[in-house]
């Protein structure tokens, strides 16, 4: 169920229509320059919002306390939460995997001399891209459900 959930969702779409827009749009051999360019954007972007996400992450988690969980878990709300900021966690790792791997092959194969790589190395990029960046707002979104529950929780329990 949460799987489908993902492909059938808005981010999911979109970044789907940014690579379909890549192929339509870019010429069938990109040039290595511009690759790796593209590449080293997306590491240095990755790797920024990867820790900070994951620090965030460790403050959201450490930050409610037992009575607060239970009552987010009677619902399912917890778990749900919980599995989004996995996956994100999850797909934002992969895609800075997949970008140092693009990067690492583009500097290889300008060390020999190559010139032209083929478009559908960026188009796979652009999707990996754009779709760990959509769902880490949605992750983000989340986290600010989380927070007004949790005001609702506060103020619930003082009356």
């Amino acid at each position: 169920m949460r799987i489908s959930r993902v492909f059938l969702s808005w981010d999911f779409a979109l970044s789907l229509l940014a690579a379909v827009a890549t192929v339509f749009f870019c010429p069938s051999l990109i040039s290595m320059s511009m690759a790796k360019d593209f590449y080293s954007i997306g590491v240095s972007v990755l790797s920024i919002v990867f820790s900070v996400f994951f620090a965030a992450l460790a403050i959201i988690m450490s930050s409610g306390d037992n009575e607060f969980i239970t009552f987010l878990h009677e619902d399912g709300t917890y778990s749900e939460i919980i599995w989004s900021f996995r996956f994100t966690i999850i797909i934002l790792f992969v895609s800075l995997l997949g970008s140092l791997a693009e990067y690492a092959y583009v500097g290889f194969r300008l060390a020999h001399k190559a010139e032209w790589q083929s478009k559908w190395f960026l188009v796979i990029f652009v999707g990996y891209f754009t779709y760990s960046l959509f769902a880490v707002a949605l992750s983000v979104l989340d986290a600010i459900k989380y927070s007004s529950v949790r005001v609702r929780y506060l103020n619930s329990k003082k009356k």
